[in-house]
């Protein structure tokens, strides 16, 4: 009788342990679907690295998390950069080809082999690697990692891992193909700067951005002079190539975080920030004589001379203010103005235009009427 009491103990250990395992796994279950959710609803890229690092440590209780992406064009750099994303060693990592593991691999951590993936870190006792792939083609992997010994076991089942994985990869594919599809949107298929369509989009966020941080912001509208006569005399594909050869032009005197783009036509704009108060002057004649040092070549070797004629208005913002839609819209009239000016005076030249006042009580003022001219 003994005896038998003593197996149905040792039974029900083993069913309170099986159903204690169930338990877990249903739990873990829940928490994982709860983090695929999320991934799957993730508007872009930065946000499917955010749950990653933020979330996935919380839901497994993982001491390392560790995302490794491979960026061969720069965009998933450039994705994660616009959401204020900068890469780090052991945490979110580009890597050039050939560097990404391709098997996934579960076990013990060896700092010796391991630390490069997990930024230098010696406290981890236990290594989990699982490639993130769509087919054939690698996109990352995950990179996780415990105190525990115990935690990745070489042999242990790595279903939810590889779930995991698998719909990551999936979000990644999708997040960088909806980003491809909105920069077609947003760009200009002739010269590859943005278009207009972006510039309205951005100009409200970065006035607002400069009303509520200070500094200078500075506009400059950049027209080209007698483009419809290239046009008229030369054909449309000679004027392509002048607005192609002009936008390279500008772009090489701007900074990366300013905002140039092709407004309409033979017109470009370009959004300054962080300048000192009168700098606008300089950079604007910088593009003039860039633009009207040598001549565009067109095809045969004809060479044909061009100009630009740019108008530019400025404003020193007080920092903390209300946020004025209207103030955007005050700043690009008054370079247009200005460029106006600048055409009528003879073209080939920069007119500043009226500076504007810092944005107060949801209205924006002129600080002074007439025009500074800067002509050659």
């Amino acid at each position: 009788m003994g005896s038998l009491e003593q197996e149905n103990r040792r039974l029900r250990g083993q069913l309170d342990d099986l159903l204690r395992r169930a338990r877990e796994n249903e739990s873990k279950l829940n928490r994982v679907q709860s983090l695929e959710l999320k991934l799957i609803g993730a508007p872009g890229l930065a946000e499917i690295v955010r749950l990653l690092s933020r979330d996935l440590p919380k839901i497994s209780r993982l001491d390392h998390v560790g995302i490794l992406l491979e960026d061969i064009t720069g965009e998933v750099g450039l994705a994660l950069s616009e959401a204020g994303i900068l890469p780090s060693p052991g945490h979110v990592e580009l890597n050039p080809p050939g560097r990404l593991p391709l098997r996934s691999y579960v076990g013990p951590y060896d700092a010796r082999v391991h630390a490069q993936r997990c930024g230098g870190r010696d406290d981890l006792a236990s290594l989990a690697i699982i490639p993130l792939r769509r087919g054939e083609q690698p996109l990352g992997a995950l990179v996780l990692g415990s105190r525990n010994p115990q935690r990745y076991l070489a042999g242990l089942d790595t279903y939810f891992l590889e779930r995991l994985a698998a719909i990551t990869a999936v979000c990644i594919e999708n997040a960088l193909n909806l980003r491809r599809l909105r920069e077609l949107g947003l760009t200009d298929a002739l010269t590859g700067l943005r278009n207009r369509r972006y510039f309205d989009e951005q100009l409200p966020l970065e006035c607002a951005r400069a009303q509520r941080d200070g500094g200078v912001l500075a506009c400059l509208f950049v027209d080209i002079d007698h483009f419809k006569a290239i046009n008229d005399e030369l054909g449309h594909p000679a004027g392509d190539r002048v607005i192609r050869e002009v936008a390279q032009r500008i772009a090489s005197h701007v900074r990366p975080f300013d905002m140039l783009a092709r407004y309409g036509g033979e017109e470009f704009v370009v959004l300054l920030t962080r300048l000192e108060f009168g700098a606008v002057l300089e950079v604007a004649e910088r593009i003039r004589a860039a633009v009207a040092a040598r001549p565009v070549v067109l095809d045969e070797g004809l060479e044909q001379p061009v100009t630009v004629s740019l108008g530019a208005a400025q404003c020193a913002v007080v920092p903390g203010v209300a946020d004025d839609p209207a103030f955007g819209r005050a700043l690009l009239e008054a370079a247009d103005q200005a460029l106006l000016r600048a055409k009528q005076e003879g073209r080939n030249r920069v007119v500043i235009g009226q500076s504007l006042t810092s944005p107060s009580r949801h209205r924006v003022r002129e600080q002074q009427k007439g025009y500074d001219r800067f002509g050659f």
